[in-house]
C-alpha cells in the first residue's frame, strides 16, 4: 500500500537540509601594514650612527612596493616617521629616505632599505650637512 506524503511536508524538509549543508562564510580580514624610519643628523662628522647624532627633523620617508607604488611621511622632532598603507601588502617592500627640502643636508646611508618580510628592527638613516 502507497501512502501519499503531502507536499509541504517534503517541501519543509528539502529546506531544512539545505540549510544545514550551506557553509556560514568566513569573514574576510583586512589588516593594515605599518612602516617607520628614523633620520639623523651625523653633528660629529665620524659618518656613523651614534648616540651624539640628533634626530632629524622634516626628512621624507618613503616605502614603495612593487609595482612602484609608494607611500610617504615626514619626520618629527624625534626623527621618526611612520606610514600606515590600508591593506596588507606583499614583499618585498623597499624603504628610503630623502633630506629635507632646501637646506644643504644629504644622505650619507643607507641609500635604500629592501625588506624581504616584515622586521622589527628599527630603520635607521644618516644624514650629514657637509
Amino acid at each position: 500500500m502507497r501512502r501519499n506524503i503531502p507536499s509541504v511536508f517534503i517541501f519543509a524538509l528539502g529546506i531544512s537540509a539545505c540549510n544545514a549543508i550551506t557553509p556560514t562564510p568566513t569573514p574576510v580580514i583586512f589588516a593594515d601594514s605599518f612602516f617607520s624610519g628614523y633620520a639623523f643628523l651625523d653633528t660629529n662628522g665620524n659618518e656613523e650612527l651614534d648616540s651624539t647624532d640628533t634626530p632629524l627633523k622634516d626628512a621624507i620617508f618613503i616605502v614603495q612596493l612593487e609595482g612602484d607604488l609608494q607611500f610617504g611621511g615626514l619626520t618629527d622632532e624625534t626623527g621618526n616617521a611612520f606610514v600606515t598603507i590600508p591593506s596588507a601588502v606583499q614583499y618585498p617592500v623597499t624603504l628610503f629616505m630623502k633630506p629635507p627640502e632646501d637646506n644643504g643636508i644629504t644622505l650619507l646611508g643607507p641609500s635604500i632599505i629592501f625588506l624581504q618580510e616584515p622586521a622589527s628592527e628599527k630603520n635607521n638613516f644618516l644624514f650629514t650637512s657637509k
